[in-house]
């Protein structure tokens, strides 16, 4: 890997960033170049990290003042102001474990201080697990703050693992995949 950049998203990049999200959608969420679109008018930051010039993947972050709509977003609009929601980030099979995510949270993490930005948020999937994103996000700092079962009549479980977090609430549920809420607070330098 000679030249690694990172750099703001173009609508010449959506057809890459489609196929990528195609390739992991198991972990993601399906999309088409119109859903891209979309979402990359509401996101606060979009890039792309390129290896030679050949785009390895992409990050797509929501602002707490997003007009975005989705059940973990919203999970996280209830519980804090302050936040920069992860909505995907995606490397192609052939970039992953080169550092490439970490390269890319960073500069997010860089974004979010530069904006006032005290907390950074996502989810994972824990049922079907994704170990991978569990270790990922672990080793970068993010932690529990609560989990979720979608689709379906939901379950939300709140606990006291973050400071804005309220206190266990449990409601039935149906659905078939289970997530956890994580948040990675920033330090201020």
């Amino acid at each position: 890997m000679n030249s690694i950049q990172i750099r703001d998203v173009t609508e010449a990049d959506f057809v890459r960033i489609v196929a990528l999200n195609q390739a992991e959608v198991a972990h993601t969420s399906p999309m088409d170049r119109a859903d891209i679109a979309r979402l990359h008018d509401f996101s606060a930051y979009h890039t792309v990290i390129t290896v030679d010039d050949v785009i390895a993947g992409f990050l797509l972050v929501m602002g707490p003042k997003s007009g975005y709509i989705n059940d973990n977003y919203g999970w996280f609009k209830k519980h804090y102001n302050d936040f920069m929601y992860i909505d995907r980030i995606v490397l192609d099979i052939d970039y992953q474990g080169k550092q490439l995510g970490h390269a890319l949270y960073r500069d997010l993490f860089s974004f979010a201080q530069q904006h006032g930005c005290q907390y950074v948020v996502c989810e994972y999937n824990v049922e079907p697990s994704n170990i991978p994103s569990a270790k990922f996000h672990q080793r970068l700092g993010f932690v529990e703050v609560g989990s979720q079962w979608l689709p379906g009549g939901k379950v939300a479980i709140f606990n006291d693992k973050a400071d804005t977090a309220p206190a266990v609430q449990v409601e039935n549920h149906g659905g078939q995949k289970k997530v956890s809420m994580q948040c990675c607070q920033l330090v201020s330098q």
